[in-house]
């Protein structure tokens, strides 16, 4: 599968996400993570264009607010499993500079949950 739609699924998964427990949070670190997934969800799509985009966003936003009611916690691990397999994901598959550099440290800080 192609590694750019790979990562704008992704992307567009960990926006759901990261929207839903910013409704059920109301942070504003989750704002913030909020709108870097949605930024990096945007460099994809110039790339890469699915109709799968928004059905995986509203999947895992669901998904995220039936997490966000087991607690904190458990909205922790998702989020450190999430981000650390993103990570892993971009260094395995793509040449980290500019743009992407910046969307990896964006990454990273995100797991400072």
């Amino acid at each position: 599968m192609d590694k750019y739609l790979l990562a704008l699924l992704g992307e567009a998964g960990a926006s759901g996400l990261a929207k839903a427990f910013y409704v059920r949070y109301k942070t504003t670190y989750f704002k913030e993570a909020f709108e870097d997934e949605q930024s990096h969800w945007i460099y994809f799509r110039k790339y890469r264009r699915s109709i799968l985009e928004k059905p995986t966003y509203y999947a895992l936003f669901i998904f995220g607010i039936l997490i966000s009611l087991l607690g904190y916690n458990a909205v922790k691990r998702v989020i450190r499993f999430v981000e650390t397999n993103a990570i892993r994901f971009y260094e395995k598959n793509f040449v980290i500079e500019g743009e992407l550099k910046k969307i990896l440290e964006e990454e990273k800080k995100h797991m400072n949950v």
